[in-house]
This record gives C-alpha cells, structure tokens and sequence, in this order.
C-alpha cells in the first residue's frame, strides 16, 4: 500500500511538473500574465476620462447608495439616503436630519422603514425624504 501511494505521488508530481509549467514561447508570447494583461487595459479608464456606464447599486441595510464607473470598477461615491454619513455631515445637520424620520421615530440606519427618498444625480445628494 506504501509502495502505491509512493508510486501515485511521483507520476502525478511528474505529470505536472510536465504539462502543468507553460513553456518558453507561451510565456513570452502572453506577456507573463497569462493573457491578464489585456483584460485589465481593455477596462482601464485614464484619470480625467469617464467610464462609459455607470452602475447605482443598494448598500442594503447600511442605507447607501453607491456608484462605480463601469468598465473600471472604480468606486465613485457613497450616497447616504437612509443612514447617517459623517464624511459629508449628512444625518447630522438640521436640514438632513428631518429626512431619517420615520414611522418609528428617528432611525438613522436602514432602510426597512416605510419611507421613499428622492435622489437628485446632478448633485449626488439626498434632496427630499416622503414618509
């Protein structure tokens, strides 16, 4: 049993010592990456250009908004709508405050109260809350 274990081990190591390394041609044929390389410069975006879509995507029950540029993946901004955001104050002012309260009283997390914002992109800001 020893010896078959032993045995399985070396042809499997050699087999893939074999056919498992790329030879010298592919390797300098693909750039080293393994072809990689071209699909990160078909989805990169310059700084100062913008992506060609953009994808608004729910934070769920941390009560964001965020959007990346798409082909990028590049994270552009974090909306608060239903949750406090101390990186820009929102939640904490006397004009944004009204706007996290709810059918419970003052919630500032969440978004499973009964409650609808209005989004303005021009601005990427909340602008308006309807209980």
């Amino acid at each position: 049993m020893r010896k078959l274990l032993f045995g399985a081990g070396i042809i499997s190591l050699s087999s893939l010592l074999i056919f498992g390394c790329p030879s010298k041609e592919q390797v300098k044929s693909t750039g080293g990456a393994g072809g990689f390389e071209d699909a990160a410069k078909k989805v990169y975006v310059p700084p100062g250009q913008y992506d060609e879509f953009y994808a608004f995507l729910s934070g769920g029950f941390n009560g964001q908004l965020s959007v990346y540029g798409l082909p990028s993946g590049r994270l552009l901004k974090i909306i608060p709508v239903f949750s406090q955001f101390p990186e820009n104050g929102y939640g904490y002012t006397p004009e944004t405050k009204p706007m996290l309260m709810t059918s419970y009283g003052f919630v500032p997390w969440d978004d499973s109260a009964t409650t609808l914002s209005y989004l303005k992109l021009t601005v990427h800001q909340t602008e308006d809350g309807f209980s």
